[in-house]
């Protein structure tokens, strides 16, 4: 064989070696690119925990303009892995979802910094942004948890809520209507602007995150709710409303609008006003007795508080509380009055308690002696309500019903301090005002999607098996591997 011969063959050899290099590089180029231009992604959960709806599909895949999320949530959170994927789901769904994670325990620095900005107060709080617009998703709003476990175990995750909440969060933020919120004035209300212990400057503060616009009603013999606003609160007055505008809350509200309304006790003084400050007819045709009582409760008493200051984790059967009740959070009332349901005049309404005492409680109707307190027959037995919700039922769906009235929903509360500036942070009170506030405007509602259940798989394991295991872990294995060597020694030897 001739050296120039065998130079010729190393040659093709090295050609066929590059031409294959080329050839497989080129499949691997064409495998991603195919991969980065038509690619999808699995959920292998049995839940479909990490699957978007078409209604999510349908709103997100339709964006026009960037939707920012931050997301303030440190990896340890229980949340974060769920949050993370269904982030990443939505980001791949349009290129004008922008997503940044930020984790106050990395990075605090960052975190601060950004969170201040944002005006973000906890950890946990997604941020959805859309020019002007910012909308707060907090943790509790995200999933509801099953506490039904061994005391210190902490709640196992019952349902996932991410979908429903981002999803709302991004049409609040895209929409071009923002809600107008009224507070009436004029009876010695508490102000949204007074910044105060007493004020609700807090309060409108919170609404302003949920791009809602707060403004006040003057409303001392005013005989119509402003056209344009999907929501009346009565926080707090000090002296009676008139006819005119008890009638024009009775007209709004007939014509399917939101009011709120917040009533303190009124102990009797001279000059003083009378019990239900105007109000009584108005809310007792939409199905609400107010009593004229203040709640006590000896069996929930805080700690150097009195027990009319009542600490309320007895929630009802409705989506304003549900959060509050799965999470086993709970709400102060410094002092308040009972509620009851009564009959509508409104064909279709009735009232559902939102909280109750426990079964120590009662209304106390002898406010002349308030120094001594004691249960009789004459107080307002247990539970007692403090808040009612009041909606037409859903089996009134007759033809005669399909009206503008069918979308009246009227909130009571027999206290307005839970909401005040200085009772606001205390415990679940902003929580549920802000509950109640999305429900009687609907933003709650916006999307119909369904909390995800994950699958919850757990091992039984009895005691004597666990004594079992123990053994084998602590004896059985090292004298396995003690036999091991014995007999590898005893084949050397032999």
């Amino acid at each position: 064989m001739s050296a120039h011969g065998g130079g010729r063959r190393r040659a093709a050899a090295a050609g066929v070696f590059s031409a294959s290099v080329l050839v497989v590089v080129a499949i691997w180029g064409l495998v991603n690119w195919l991969g980065y231009r038509h690619w999808s992604r699995g959920d292998w959960t049995k839940a479909k925990l990490y699957s978007v709806s078409s209604t999510t599909k349908k709103i997100v895949g339709g964006l026009k303009a960037p939707v920012h999320v931050t997301a303030f949530m440190t990896h340890g959170n229980r949340l974060y892995p769920e949050t993370r994927e269904l982030l990443d789901r939505y980001r791949a769904l349009s290129p004008q979802i922008k997503v940044e994670e930020i984790d106050p325990e990395r990075n605090p620095a960052l975190a601060e910094s950004i969170a201040q900005k944002m005006d973000v107060r906890k950890a946990g709080t997604i941020v959805f942004q859309a020019g002007p617009k910012k909308k707060f998703v907090t943790e509790d709003e995200m999933a509801d948890y099953d506490f039904s476990g061994a005391p210190g175990q902490g709640g196992a995750l019952k349902s996932f809520k991410g979908e429903q909440a981002f999803t709302s969060a991004i049409l609040a933020v895209t929409s071009d209507k923002s809600p107008r919120i009224y507070f009436t004035s004029g009876h010695g209300e508490k102000s949204v602007d007074d910044a105060a212990d007493r004020g609700l400057s807090e309060v409108k503060d919170l609404l302003g995150k949920d791009n809602d616009t707060v403004a006040t009603w003057e409303a001392l013999g005013k005989g119509e709710v402003p056209r344009d606003a999907d929501l009346v609160v009565v926080a707090g007055p000090q002296t009676p409303f008139l006819a005119p505008e008890r009638d024009a809350l009775d007209k709004y509200l007939a014509g399917g609008g939101h009011v709120l309304v917040m009533l303190d006790p009124v102990v009797p003084r001279p000059g003083g006003p009378v019990p239900d400050l105007g109000l009584g007819t108005l809310l007792a045709g939409w199905g609400v007795k107010l009593d004229n009582d203040i709640v006590i409760d000896t069996g929930n008493t805080l700690p150097f508080m009195g027990p009319e200051t009542v600490y309320a984790n007895h929630f009802g059967a409705h989506e304003i509380v549900d959060p509050l009740a799965s999470a086993k959070m709970a709400v102060i009332f410094p002092l308040a009055r009972s509620v009851e349901s009564g009959t509508a005049a409104h064909a279709g309404f009735a009232g559902t308690p939102l909280v109750q005492t426990t079964s120590q409680g009662w209304g106390e109707t002898d406010l002349e002696h308030l120094s001594a307190v004691k249960k009789d027959s004459s107080d307002v037995p247990a539970p007692v309500t403090i808040a009612m919700a009041v909606a037409r039922g859903k089996e009134a769906t007759t033809p005669a019903a399909a009206d503008a009235q069918g979308a009246a929903r009227l909130v009571v509360f027999g206290d307005s301090d839970f909401a005040a500036n200085a009772e606001l942070p205390n415990v679940s009170n902003a929580n549920l005002f802000l509950n109640t506030a999305h429900w009687l405007i609907g933003s709650g509602t916006l999307v119909g999607i369904a909390p995800k259940m994950p699958e919850q798989n757990a091992l039984v394991v009895s005691a004597g098996a666990l004594r079992r295991i123990g053994l084998l872990s602590f004896l059985g294995i090292p004298a396995l591997a003690l036999a091991a060597g014995l007999l590898v020694w005893a084949k050397r030897r032999g």
